[in-house]
């Protein structure tokens, strides 16, 4: 169901056990390829079919489409809020779904950006609703981390941004939006080291923050596009749908 598709008689009926998502996601540079709609298009084409999975057990709002983009913002186009401004606006919907009496919240994260100061607001509404309610955070690459790994065929270093994976959902959900003549070939990354270098289906022991201009040595790409395809978008999309529904189920039954 469709938080704003509903009228408030209907929503008002709705048992309020009902897991209720919220896609957080960024608009900012995805390279020469891809718009710069990625996150948002992702995180809204896979709330689109959690809908489908789950029909009238899921209740998904409205997307938060600028994030915390504040390492993209050498490149054109990109969009960032402070930290204490997204924050303050997130709290903001979900108190409010709180307020009508909702007690189960997946704040479901499609960029990057926005994973330290999510977890923040998962801890901070926890906090204070916790013994009321069930609040969770995860981004789609970590709900799915060990079957994506299995599916890349550019591992850790390859997966980063507007990569493999990315370029592959968007070949699946939006292909008109994919400039495949503009794909940079071959591995966009500037090394660091192990401990430090992360990808969406890799880990890192450090976090090391720099800009996505140093991260990606210009080009805005962390990884290897080429091997993207519609076909591998759907086998990822598979694979984040299975675990995303098991975690929305999961949500009533947990103390």
């Amino acid at each position: 169901m469709i938080w704003e598709d509903l009228t408030t008689e209907d929503l008002g009926k709705i048992d309020r056990e009902t897991p209720v998502v919220l896609n957080v996601a960024a608009i900012e540079q995805h390279g020469p390829h891809l718009p710069l709609s990625v996150d948002a298009d992702i995180g809204e084409f896979f709330l689109g079919e959690l809908n489908k999975c789950l029909g009238d057990e899921v209740l998904t709002l409205p997307s938060v489409k600028v994030g915390c983009s504040e390492h993209h913002m050498d490149f054109a186009g990109s969009l960032t809020v402070t930290h204490e401004a997204f924050m303050n606006y997130v709290l903001g919907i979900l108190e409010s779904v709180l307020h009508h009496g909702f007690r189960n919240i997946l704040i479901l994260n499609s960029h990057g950006g926005n994973n330290a100061i999510g977890k923040v607001i998962a801890e901070k509404l926890g906090a204070q609703h916790g013994r009321n309610a069930r609040i969770m955070f995860t981004a789609w690459w970590r709900a799915a981390s060990e079957q994506l790994a299995s599916i890349s065929d550019t591992g850790k270093l390859g997966t980063g941004h507007a990569c493999e994976f990315e370029t592959s959902v968007m070949l699946l959900a939006q292909p008109n939006k994919v400039k495949l003549e503009r794909m940079p070939h071959g591995l966009q990354f500037v090394e660091v080291g192990e401990r430090y270098d992360a990808g969406l289906v890799g880990g890192n022991s450090v976090d090391y923050i720099r800009s996505m201009k140093r991260i990606s040595g210009g080009s805005g790409v962390v990884g290897n596009p080429t091997t993207a395809s519609a076909e591998k978008g759907q086998l990822i999309t598979d694979a984040v749908m299975a675990n995303l529904s098991e975690i929305v189920k999961d949500m009533k039954e947990l103390s």
